[in-house]
């Protein structure tokens, strides 16, 4: 039997967003998020006596809840359309694709600026002394700490941390081949937090970093700022349609994957994975993810991007799985597990714990 789909009427949007905790929510509000196109606009269905009745496209009230939740992020109105675009929600694609040049083209000029005002410190020209600029920025960089600094997942003498800080700088940044020696790129790896992918192994998969660490400068061909600007203006509709799928795997259910593995495991960045377990807390990093999946294809990375989409396709199914433990009381929980050892009752209250905690969902967390 089919099911019938509820009308959606103005209130009813205000009323779901009241619901999932923002009170705050107004009618002017939402009619400033349709007037950026962040929202639909309702159409005229009729009248209830002389009053117009005017109804929402379906899904336009979880579509308005999701944005108030992304917002608490970023008030960015380009990082925005975008992240709701890659979510599933209808945007038109001119206004998606012009967003995500707009926030890619401000990251260069932010880049720029970085760069120029660290030359004009140092006595530098930025253009003919670019190695040297860029090297004083990445000491900067390395040596910083407090709540913006670059993570530290692995242990790495400060010298040759600012190194590699400025390698990432020249590949990802500037596009740029620099000559790295493999101890380097191994140190690359390591700030990267990426090295215990060598070794580590998720259940009977074998490691998934392998070759050459210095392959990785390489990737300056698709996945650098640089590329991946150059990737977003020539793709086609086309591409972009079937790139959004990617995309969105990347971005929400491979955070969950790796969270996941670090519930399982109980540790934070098994198989090197903990960097990315936060993707989906950042919305600029849906912006991100499109373009690298648009500058693989240019590289053709495509099939093995599709292949590791593929891969996280099967996670909401399995998350809902899991979620069915919580139906079980604590006595039914722990008489299940009697007959295991202290190894798998340790990793399933880790697992139970993630699914409390909204771990195990994609997407950012309310803010509290």
């Amino acid at each position: 039997m089919a099911v019938e789909l509820r009308v959606l009427r103005r209130d009813d949007l205000l009323l779901a967003a009241t619901s999932a905790g923002f009170s705050a929510m107004t009618e002017r509000r939402l009619e400033d998020f349709r007037r950026d196109g962040l929202m639909p606009r309702p159409v005229r269905v009729g009248n209830d006596g002389r009053r117009p009745v005017w109804v929402y496209p379906p899904g336009s009230d979880r579509q308005l809840v999701r944005l108030l939740r992304w917002r608490e992020h970023t008030s960015n109105v380009d990082v925005l359309r975008v992240v709701l675009w890659v979510e599933g929600f209808h945007l038109a694609l001119d206004a998606v694709r012009a967003s995500a040049t707009a926030v890619m083209d401000g990251l260069s000029h932010e880049l720029e600026q970085l760069l120029q005002a660290e030359a004009s410190s140092q006595g530098l020209d930025p253009a003919h002394d670019q190695a040297a600029v860029v090297g004083a920025v990445a000491e900067t960089m390395a040596a910083k700490r407090g709540k913006n600094a670059l993570p530290r997942p692995i242990r790495v003498r400060a010298g040759e941390r600012a190194t590699a800080v400025a390698h990432l700088l020249q590949i990802f940044a500037l596009g740029t081949q620099p000559d790295v020696a493999e101890g380097e790129a191994e140190t690359i790896e390591k700030v990267l937090g990426v090295s215990p992918g060598r070794r580590q192994r998720v259940d009977d998969a074998g490691p998934w970093l392998t070759g050459p660490a210095s392959a990785l400068v390489g990737a300056a061909d698709f996945v650098s700022l640089p590329r991946m600007t150059e990737a977003l203006t020539d793709a086609t509709d086309t591409e972009w349609q079937e790139a959004r799928s990617s995309a969105a795997a990347f971005f929400l259910q491979f955070p969950v994957f790796t969270r996941a593995v670090a519930a399982m495991t109980g540790n934070a960045n098994f198989a090197g994975m903990g960097g990315h377990t936060a993707l989906d807390s950042d919305p600029l990093m849906a912006v991100l993810l499109i373009a690298f999946v648009l500058g693989a294809r240019r590289a053709d990375w495509f099939g093995n991007v599709e292949d590791l989409a593929a891969s996280l396709a099967r996670w909401p199914a399995l998350v809902s799985e899991m979620k069915q433990v919580l139906d079980l009381s604590q006595h039914e929980l722990d008489r299940n597990l009697a007959g295991h050892g202290p190894e798998m009752q340790a990793r399933t209250q880790r697992i139970v714990q993630a699914l409390l905690d909204g771990e195990l969902d994609p997407g950012p967390k309310p803010v509290r």
